[in-house]
């Protein structure tokens, strides 16, 4: 079974966060999420308390994927920690996993881990990350073994990016599931 980490941060948007989690779930992923506080509780960017399944230590390094969900203040939060950064760096040097969506690959490309690469995330970031990766005004990019999203309309479609990376064999069965329609 496939294994995911998602990094929750005071501040994280419900939808970025939550969509995906549950589509990962539907095709079989094991899916934990990492609370950066130093209780399991979360506090979302609209006020909504969200439980963690663990506290973020910066020693989850056994995953298949990493996954960094957006929302103002917490991609803000996300760069803060230097753990959570050096983990997407090491996830993305060992051809995992890695995603991002909304405000979030602004932090990784802030801390120097997504170099070069090519994103797309939210309009509002794009002066953040200035030259350091190639920015694409699609939905959805992916560049290896990083996928990014460009906001939370998108969250949906992040989920089944994750969910093709990973268990391409299952994206049919969960869209199915969720009634989407090719």
């Amino acid at each position: 079974m496939k294994k995911v980490y998602v990094l929750l941060a005071d501040g994280f948007e419900v939808i970025e966060a939550l969509a995906p989690v549950d589509i990962m779930r539907r095709a079989g992923i094991e899916v934990i999420t990492l609370s950066l506080n130093n209780n399991l509780e979360v506090m979302s960017s609209h006020n909504i308390k969200v439980m963690a399944d663990k506290i973020f230590d910066g020693e989850f390094k056994d995953g298949d994927g990493i996954y960094f969900p957006g929302g103002y203040p917490g991609y803000e939060n996300l760069l803060k920690s230097q753990k959570a950064m050096e983990l997407g760096k090491y996830y993305l040097e060992n051809n995992k996993l890695v995603g991002a969506i909304c405000g979030a690959p602004s932090s990784l490309a802030r801390a120097g881990v997504i170099d070069g690469k090519n994103i797309t995330l939210h309009f509002g970031c794009y002066d953040l990350v200035g030259d350091k990766c190639n920015i694409i005004d699609k939905p959805i990019v992916v560049d290896g073994n990083l996928i990014t999203g460009s906001g939370a309309g998108y969250s949906v479609d992040m989920g089944l990016a994750l969910v093709n990376y990973l268990v391409p064999e299952k994206v049919a069965d969960v869209k199915k599931a969720l009634t989407i329609k090719d």
